[in-house]
């Protein structure tokens, strides 16, 4: 990827410093407590970014650390003088003393690196941690249908998404006391019980990002001052907007129903019709009828409206269920994948490192040498030895001794003789005679040599 490409990239889709700076903040009731328990309060940041989270850190107080990999983030970082540095996020985690930080974040990176990495960095972290310490792992969230299916792929650093349930049972089986699910950047509106709920809604609208807060373990009163902040629900589900949007289905069709009520109650109960239809012209008689036909149409047209809602409800509902099996699938047959093509990997690498391939590697050299030219095929051979015979016609023909063994062997062998007469004998030697020089050449020569002889003798004669 060219440098400064992920930067610019950012910048586009991720949003600007004060808008990324105020998401941020949704996170301060998590840290807040660890200022009244420790004098410092040292954070981590992998995949520091832009540094958002550095700058937020350093206002509300904190010693933040950041690290990453690409120039064009550092590069920001460095123009407003945040600590931040080059390098791998889990190298920097290895590299730390344990029980050195109060606060270890990471924000949009656990979707970029393997899910065997992931895991080595939550180690790390809890290594890293003080008692009570905090590990926040901010992350897209699949559960919203749009995210899960169009946005998260707009990255084409990204690798996987990571279901929430999968990120917080991770934290819990590395050894962290409690983990919480806060969902984020969701649309305000939706949080209006009261406010209308439509496909779309429960199609885009729950929250985009999530993050897992994980608390380290310590000691009860500590961990007592962070009750409020972890008991306190965040953002909206799937699954919530999908019951807000049965809900408000259910509410519209009964307002439907009880008007519908109210006109029959009114204009035809039989006592109420048969009073109208006394006191009216035959005129109004005939659009009292054509009105409760229409009505009657109506009804009907509504009634058979309200079922197709019904249905495409529930169409809705078994589609949303068949993506999320197919996404479980999907996931599940990656995951295997992955670990095949790790397993294939590292049964090469044996077998390139075993003794047996080392000591068989001279009789593979040979083997290739040695069917080369049966792989090209005897065309490639026949031309390969039609450019080599007049080199061993030289070679024979400068070496008497050479010239008889190579004779006998054509002599008894009639076959062998009849193939390579014509590329092994030698060609009639043309002596050239000057009258003033003598004998010019008596040597077979290349037909290189010939055309050079044959040049230099057209300009002797021209001459």
């Amino acid at each position: 990827m060219n440098a400064g490409f992920y930067r610019a990239f950012e910048d586009r889709y991720r949003g600007s410093r004060a808008l990324i700076t105020q998401r941020l903040e949704a996170y301060l009731p998590f840290l807040l407590p660890l200022k009244d328990i420790y004098a410092d309060c040292p954070v981590f940041d992998i995949g520091c970014g832009r540094g958002e989270w550095l700058e937020l850190m350093k206002r509300e107080g904190f010693d933040p650390m950041g690290v990453d990999l690409d120039d064009g983030m550092l590069e920001a970082c460095e123009a407003l003088g945040l600590p931040a540095q080059k390098g791998d996020a889990l190298q920097a985690l290895q590299a730390l003393p344990d029980a050195s930080q109060v606060v270890v974040s990471g924000f949009h990176i656990a979707e970029h690196v393997p899910f065997p990495v992931l895991g080595e960095l939550v180690h790390e972290a809890l290594r890293v941690l003080r008692p009570g310490g905090v590990l926040i792992l901010e992350t897209p969230n699949a559960e919203n249908v749009m995210v899960g299916t169009n946005n998260f792929y707009l990255d084409p650093t990204h690798d996987q998404p990571i279901p929430n349930l999968l990120m917080s049972f991770l934290t819990e089986h590395t050894g962290f006391a409690r983990s919480k699910v806060v969902r984020l950047q969701e649309s305000p509106a939706l949080h209006d019980e009261q406010g209308k709920v439509g496909v779309r809604e429960v199609l885009t609208g729950a929250s985009p990002d999530y993050a897992v807060v994980a608390q380290k373990q310590a000691d009860a009163e500590l961990l007592g001052k962070f009750e409020a902040a972890f008991d306190k629900p965040y953002g909206l589900s799937l699954d919530d907007l999908a019951v807000r949007y049965d809900q408000g289905l259910d509410r519209r069709l009964s307002e439907l129903q009880s008007s519908v009520d109210e006109v029959r109650a009114t204009f035809f109960e039989p006592a109420e019709f048969q009073r109208l239809m006394a006191e009216v012209s035959q005129q109004q008689t005939q659009q009292l009828l054509a009105m409760k036909e229409h009505y009657e149409a109506t009804t009907e047209a509504l009634q058979r409206q309200c079922g197709a809602m019904q249905e495409a409800l529930s169409q809705a509902q078994a589609q949303a269920d068949a993506m999320t099996q197919e996404r479980n699938a999907a996931l599940e047959n990656c995951h295997w994948q992955h670990m095949r093509a790790q397993g294939a990997e590292q049964q090469v690498e044996a077998m390139r490192s075993s003794t047996s391939w080392r000591v068989t590697g001279p009789l593979r050299i040979t083997a290739r040498a040695a069917f080369w030219p049966a792989r090209h095929g005897k065309p490639w051979l026949r031309l390969k030895l039609r450019h080599a015979a007049p080199h061993a016609k030289l070679w024979v023909a400068r070496r008497p001794a050479a010239r008889r063994l190579a004779l006998a062997v054509l002599n008894r062998s009639p076959w062998l003789s009849a193939k390579l007469r014509n590329l092994l004998a030698p060609d009639p030697v043309n002596v050239v005679v000057d009258p003033q020089h003598g004998v010019i050449d008596h040597a077979p020569l290349t037909p290189r040599g010939r055309a050079i002889e044959n040049a230099l003798q057209a300009a002797m004669r021209k001459g």
